[in-house]
């Protein structure tokens, strides 16, 4: 299974392609960023660790104003 991420020009997104097909399509870097980072929170969610070093990184802080 081939796999790559290239930027399109002509929409000015950021591709995920697998064997050839065009997988998802980001309107920025950061956006893919966030994504990927909201994935692997919800898989330790979803395993029951919550409370992981990426969890501690990425959760917002309460009270912090920070979101």
């Amino acid at each position: 299974m081939a796999s790559r991420l290239y930027y399109r020009e002509k929409d000015d997104h950021v591709v995920l392609e697998q064997n050839g097909l065009d997988v998802m399509s980001y309107k920025s870097v950061n956006e893919l960023v966030e994504s990927h980072i909201k994935g692997l929170l919800a898989i330790e969610k979803q395993a029951g660790n919550e409370h992981t070093r990426l969890g501690c990184l990425y959760h917002p802080l309460s009270g912090s104003g920070r979101s």
